[in-house]
């Protein structure tokens, strides 16, 4: 698909384009994504994410700058682009018509090992670059989601529910993030 990384070794990532897909996609071994469809350019978000990613208090790998490190030494990554394979065309939809408007990216940010910790730094960069880019967060929601959970996340935001999962606007992911029942499927 795009970006190969196994999570113990940086340096050894390989960059494969698909030319049927048209956009990078992130494939990892191990670690946690998040998504983010939203409907700016690339130039422009690519800003607001490295901007969101310092925030957090990362550090950018010096041979490739789309990957980040924390103070602890764990790795993230990031990589942009047009929606694809990766998104499903109906859920796009759904989501274009929620949002009022065209979804021209997406928006993949990684944490490369499995980090509890990470998980949460991982929601709250998409959160914020949610808020600033007018994004969804896809969020996979662990088996059948409580009605308590779906309740908190409609009671504030908007969220486009599908099988398990949910694109949450930025207010949305807020109160997913501060919900006790919080976490993000590895």
């Amino acid at each position: 698909m795009g970006l190969l990384m196994d999570g113990q070794n940086l340096a050894a990532c390989h960059r494969m384009r698909l030319q049927d897909v048209g956009c990078y996609l992130l494939v990892a071994m191990g670690g946690t994504a998040l998504s983010i469809l939203a409907p700016h350019d690339t130039e422009r978000i690519e800003s607001i994410v490295i901007e969101e990613m310092i925030a957090e208090g990362l550090h950018r790998y010096e041979p490739d700058p789309r990957y980040w490190y924390s103070a602890d030494g764990v790795p993230y990554g990031y990589v942009i682009g047009a929606p694809g394979a990766d998104v499903d065309a109906e859920e796009l939809r759904l989501v274009e018509q929620a949002a009022g408007m065209a979804m021209g990216c997406v928006v993949e940010l990684h944490i490369f090992v499995s980090d509890r910790a990470g998980r949460l730094a991982l929601a709250q960069i998409a959160q914020r670059v949610a808020g600033r880019i007018e994004g969804w967060v896809f969020v996979e929601l662990d088996g059948l989601p409580c009605p308590d959970l779906l309740d908190h996340l409609d009671g504030g935001g908007r969220c486009v529910r599908v099988d398990g999962a949910g694109y949450l606007d930025a207010e949305a992911t807020a109160r997913w993030i501060n919900h006790p029942d919080f976490h993000v499927v590895k």
